[in-house]
């Protein structure tokens, strides 16, 4: 696995006041070790909480939680690297439970990150190196693309389908490599990057059946599969059942239980809060190591009172809590994709039809192609739609290669319901008049 690792990851120094922070812990151990301030001098005695009940009936009560003592000692102090270790605990009987794997296994474990997004750029910088190539998803989220471009990496596009990378187009790619005239001059590919739940921009949602043919071919090619899987508790296909017992979509984790072609990302801020940043990564503990030895020269380690009051939380709910509360908010994201969805048919398909699009089955996101006299959605969504008064990202800040395209990326999340009919007639009425003024009949 440590072949995996980039030339900076394999030459990174260990802190050297980090890497002894576990001894502190041996017994009759007497610490003269780091320079933590005195927890007698915080002036923090107490942070109480009201939360969410989570039962098995849908319930408004709250509960009262305190963060105090020792644990709140420890939240606001400087705390392990990877993580509070009763969170990490947590976590992982978490990752065990719903995907399946081993609890007592060297194979894997969970470290915490400053949000999944603080996880996924700092594994970036451990496994590329200026020359390598990582493959993904066309169109992609852009927040990876930043840290590629300044790692000096090439991205190379899988065609998709609505279910995300089509596996005929991946193999396809890696099977033609050296001989393709666009790749050939290339470095094989060490890492696929996908979102394969609700994926931002598109929100597609692979199969099972299309992620296990996705990860034979990952592993034919030993290539290690990045799965950013922000949205995977927002999968509301099978909301409904029992949220404790209920059969979730498996993961590409799930499928790999020893981690050796995958490194998971999980998000709290689509569940719990985006505020708090935290998120957390599984997979092999070599990578994560690195990963680890990156945040500790970087930002020490997440915050230890998110971390703190996010335990409290966690550990109240249990489980099973957390399980009930996840498929309450993705019910929560199903409605609003109903409610939207049936307002952009209203006006964008109402004849001659404007737009076409795949329905969402996870996430926040309706990915709308434009039918425009010109294939290019950029002028129309950043000019013209805005000043019409409706904001949406037009559809080429999701591609690695910039160049035109017809789609824009539209969010149900927030928009406060009775502003959606009016956002569809606004976006409406700036094609229709973008079809006027190219002179096509189309539109008389």
């Amino acid at each position: 696995m440590a072949s995996r690792l980039s030339h900076r990851a394999r030459t990174r120094l260990p802190s050297a006041i980090r890497s002894l922070y576990p001894a502190e812990k041996l017994p009759g151990m007497i610490s003269l070790l780091s320079g933590k301030p005195n927890g007698e001098t915080f002036p923090i005695r107490r942070i109480t909480l009201d939360v969410d009940v989570q039962s098995a009936t849908k319930s408004t009560e709250c509960i009262t939680l305190s963060l105090e003592g020792q644990d709140l000692e420890d939240a606001l102090q400087y705390s392990p690297t990877a993580g509070l270790p009763r969170l990490v605990q947590w976590v992982e009987e978490l990752q065990a439970r719903v995907h399946k794997l081993p609890r007592q296994s060297p194979d894997w474990r969970c470290s915490i990150g400053a949000g999944s997004q603080d996880l996924l750029i700092k594994s970036l910088a451990a496994l590329l190196d200026d020359g390598d190539t990582i493959l993904t998803e066309k169109p992609v989220y852009p927040g990876i693309l930043p840290q590629l471009r300044a790692l000096g990496v090439n991205v190379v596009e899988i065609e998709p389908d609505n279910e995300g990378v089509k596996p005929s187009s991946l193999a396809e790619t890696l099977t033609a490599w050296w001989t393709d005239e666009s790749t050939r001059a290339l470095a094989f590919p060490k890492v696929i990057y996908l979102t394969p739940t609700g994926g931002n921009p598109t929100g597609a949602t692979a199969s099972k059946e299309r992620k296990k043919a996705v990860l034979d071919i990952v592993r034919r090619h030993d290539l290690l599969l990045l799965e950013d899987d922000a949205y995977y508790y927002l999968d509301y296909s099978d909301v409904g059942d029992d949220p404790v017992t209920r059969t979730r979509s498996p993961s590409y984790l799930s499928m790999d239980p020893s981690a050796k072609n995958v490194l998971r990302f999980d998000s709290f801020s689509k569940v719990l809060s985006s505020g708090m940043r935290l998120g957390f990564c599984t997979g092999s503990p070599v990578l994560l190591a690195a990963i680890d030895q990156d945040s500790a020269g970087r930002n020490l380690q997440p915050s230890g009172v998110s971390q703190g009051v996010v335990l409290a939380v966690l550990e109240a709910w249990g489980i099973s809590g957390f399980l009930r509360h996840a498929d309450r908010i993705a019910c929560f994201y199903r409605n609003r994709r109903d409610f939207f969805e049936a307002a952009a048919t209203k006006h964008l398909l109402k004849e001659p039809a404007a737009a076409r699009w795949s329905t969402p089955t996870a996430g926040m996101f309706l990915w709308i192609e434009l039918l425009l006299p010109s294939p290019d959605s950029f002028d129309l969504v950043s000019q013209r739609a805005k000043d019409a008064g409706v904001l949406a990202i037009p559809g080429m800040a999701f591609l690695a290669c910039p160049r035109p395209s017809p789609f824009v990326r539209t969010s149900f999340s927030q928009v406060p319901l009775e502003l959606v009919d009016e956002a569809f007639w606004r976006l409406r009425k700036v094609i229709d008049q973008a079809w006027a003024e190219s002179g096509d009949a189309r539109m008389k």
